[in-house]
């Protein structure tokens, strides 16, 4: 008995025939034992059959556009069937097993994984907005306004909806599957990182006057974005995944460069510097106070070393030698 299975273009499987027989024979004309609608097949194009040694062998039978192994493109004239790797005539995918082919073990009821799924999902639809609250509790100045909580609120939900609704009808399109809750569970648990990672930058600034943090937000920003890109392009379609990461971490290297070499050029030429933008409760200050005193000595060697540039300036030879 030999089991003939029809692939999709993402290997699911889209028909079964079972064969009681040595041999089969497929194409596309009316005398094959599985028929093949795809015009690039032909009339009678392959062939199965178990040679000397038991083993399932396929056997082109001469047509025009020929028979592949996998993603391979070297034409192939015969194949030793193994029950894993699929060929390819025309434009469909087949795959050969026998009734001693072994399947996967068995797998967890997804009805118990959506609920777990869920939890998960509500945890972090809590998580979000509870932080964003709390940022703009903290550093609000001015009298509290419901707008100042729901505006960021609304922000992030418009954009995370359009997010997620892209990528599931991406999976729609290309797998045949909408598999919504588990882009949704992606892209919150993007935000809830960068949320986290913005909570502690700004922190660190304010608190022990550490900007670098805050100052390389971007990349931060850039490398969360790239890796929920490429988990959303694995749930699409799990082929090449190698070349899915590629493409994310060349897109990731060209995108921190142009902000950096774009921040830089700001800071080229209108000076503006890194400080922390963002005012906390003083209490949340905790590198030691200084005293006046302290800060007009600063000032003060400021104000001689600019004194020294002027003369090194005016001594040039630029400004003719001559001192000021």
């Amino acid at each position: 008995m030999i089991w003939v299975e029809i692939l999709t273009r993402h290997r699911e499987i889209a028909a079964r025939f079972r064969i009681h027989g040595s041999e089969v024979y497929i194409g596309r004309g009316y005398d094959n034992d599985v028929i093949i609608d795809d015009p690039h097949v032909a009339a009678q194009h392959l062939r199965v059959f178990r040679d000397e040694t038991g083993q399932l062998v396929a056997e082109d039978l001469g047509s025009l556009n020929g028979m592949f192994l996998d993603s391979g493109r070297s034409r192939q004239t015969r194949i030793v069937v193994d029950g894993g790797r699929p060929i390819r005539i025309g434009q469909t995918w087949l795959r050969f097993r026998e009734t001693s082919h072994a399947v996967e073990p068995e797998r967890v009821v997804p009805s118990e994984r959506r609920s777990v799924a869920a939890v998960l999902a509500i945890l972090l639809g809590l998580s979000i907005p509870a932080i964003e609250c709390l940022e703009v509790w903290l550093t609000q100045t001015s009298e509290p306004r419901v707008s100042s909580y729901l505006s960021p609120l609304l922000l992030i939900l418009a954009g995370m909806i359009g997010w997620v609704g892209f990528w599931t009808l991406l999976s729609r399109i290309f797998s045949g599957r909408l598999r919504f809750l588990s882009h949704l569970l992606i892209a919150m648990a993007g935000v809830l990182v960068f949320s986290l990672y913005d909570q502690v930058a700004q922190f660190l600034a304010f608190a022990w006057t550490f900007p670098a943090a805050s100052t390389y937000q971007y990349v931060a920003l850039w490398s969360i974005l790239a890796v929920v890109c490429f988990l959303d392009l694995r749930l699409v379609g799990r082929a090449r995944p190698w070349l899915k990461g590629i493409l994310v971490l060349l897109l990731l290297a060209a995108a921190i460069a142009v902000q950096t070499l774009q921040l830089s050029e700001a800071v080229s030429d209108s000076g503006r510097q890194f400080t922390a933008r963002r005012l906390l409760p003083p209490a949340l200050r905790l590198v030691p106070l200084r005293d006046e005193s302290a800060f007009f000595e600063d000032i003060e060697k400021l104000k001689l070393t600019l004194d020294a540039d002027r003369v090194k300036a005016a001594a040039s030879p630029v400004n003719g030698g001559r001192a000021p």
